[in-house]
Order: C-alpha cells, then sequence, then structure tokens
C-alpha cells in the first residue's frame, strides 16, 4: 500500500515482493496501474516464518517502509506448523 507509482514497474514491484517471500505473479490492474492505490501480487510465502508487516525500499540516499497487506493468509499452528487444521486438548 501506498507505494509511489514510479516503483509500479513490473520489475521494481517483485523485487519488492522479494523482501516478502517468492513474487510468483502480478495483478493485471497493477501492471496496467489501472486502480492507483495499492500494488497486488501474489508471492509464495513460507508461513513458518516470520511474516514481516512492512518491507523497506531503499534508493541511493533515500529509504522508506511500505507497508504490507496479506489477503486470505491462513491461520498456521505453532505447533505442528500445520495450516488450517483444529489441535483437540
Amino acid at each position: 500500500m501506498d507505494l509511489p507509482q514510479e516503483y509500479w514497474l513490473p520489475e521494481t514491484s517483485m523485487e519488492i515482493a522479494c523482501g516478502v517471500g517468492t513474487p510468483l505473479l502480478i495483478d493485471e490492474a497493477t501492471k496496467k496501474r489501472a486502480f492507483g492505490h495499492y500494488a497486488r501480487i501474489l508471492v509464495d510465502v513460507d508461513l513458518s516464518k516470520h511474516i514481516f508487516e512492512e518491507v523497506m525500499v531503499e534508493r541511493e540516499g533515500y529509504a522508506f517502509f511500505v507497508p504490507i497487506v496479506y489477503e486470505r493468509l491462513p491461520e498456521l499452528f505453532s505447533n505442528c506448523y500445520t495450516i488450517g487444521h483444529f489441535v483437540a486438548l
């Protein structure tokens, strides 16, 4: 969210997404800059590791944080690192 338009080039967006996981696909509206409020990128995320809420974007002599919003993030169970099941106590 709040990513300046100069960072919306597909190569740049994918590079930023690398800070979260492995980028797989850029949303068509993002490619065409049709919406303009946020960039949507499908990213393969290792849920057993720390989930970042923001990513630092650096340029020569300048850096800023970009907040990350996850859609449909599944619940991960810390006792077995399995997604989407219930543990009876």
